[in-house]
């Protein structure tokens, strides 16, 4: 009796396209979306340690009280220009206080190589703060603003917003930059030191430009600009936040 031979299909080149590319996605780890890893985040690391100590908040709250102090304190006459210029000096700097005290006191700390190694390193927890401050300094400006338009009427409380948000991304965006291509304390501190010393260079050089720029630019080309410069600050914190320690790189 002739035994009938076994016949075994064999697959076309479709299916075993098809196939490899269902190993290769079992086997491949999927990559998590910025908004969760976000939430990955504060679910791991929680909002208590945003603060690294006692000194930093205190430090901060006196930064915020003395802000504050100062808009009440201000006189009912006054020139809008001068108020502008002031709202975009100043705007940064709750960003600023929140920001590099934690960085520069984390990374003059001896452990510093080890918070390098853990799963979320020192600039991954740093860009998780800027992202959190950012939004916390967004909302104090604005009620600084609210403040400071009850004690002058003659400022625009939407252009005074747009000023002082426009001015905190802008700063962030620069901040971000000095701090990832150097990653120095130095670098960031000159950073700062550059847009402190420039704004008042070009106030006080009674530049009309400036001024024209602060009280008669259309609110439309505000919005434009604050959106780019929001759109910029996003990428730079993912960037900051995909910082891979062993490439030395971003």
């Amino acid at each position: 009796m002739d035994r009938e031979k076994l016949y075994i299909p064999m697959p076309n080149e479709q299916m075993i396209h098809a196939q490899i590319e269902q190993i290769v996605a079992s086997g491949m780890k999927q990559k998590q979306s910025f908004p969760s890893y976000l939430k990955s985040m504060v679910q791991q690391v929680g909002m208590r340690h945003l603060f690294s100590d006692r000194m930093e908040l205190s430090f901060i709250l006196i930064t915020a009280i003395a802000l504050l102090s100062g808009l009440l304190l201000m006189p009912e006459q006054i020139q809008t220009d001068k108020v502008y210029a002031f709202v975009f000096l100043v705007s940064p700097l709750l960003f600023l206080v929140f920001s590099i005290y934690s960085f520069a006191n984390k990374t003059r700390n001896d452990t510093f190589e080890v918070e390098m190694a853990c799963k979320y390193n020192v600039y991954q927890i740093t860009a998780f703060r800027m992202l959190v401050f950012s939004v916390v300094s967004v909302v104090v400006n604005t009620l600084a603003i609210a403040l400071i338009v009850m004690v002058s009427e003659d400022i625009l409380f939407i252009r005074a917003f747009m000023i002082s948000n426009t001015a905190l991304f802008i700063f962030s965006i620069l901040f971000l930059y000095a701090l990832m291509k150097r990653r120095s304390t130095v670098i960031v501190a000159a950073t700062i030191v550059g847009w402190t010393f420039g704004n008042l260079l070009l106030r006080f050089a009674d530049n009309r430009l400036y001024s024209d720029i602060l009280v008669d630019m259309p609110l439309v080309v505000y919005a434009v600009v604050l959106i780019g410069s929001l759109y910029l600050y996003m990428n730079y914190v993912k960037k900051l936040i995909h910082f891979k320690q062993t490439e030395g790189a971003f």
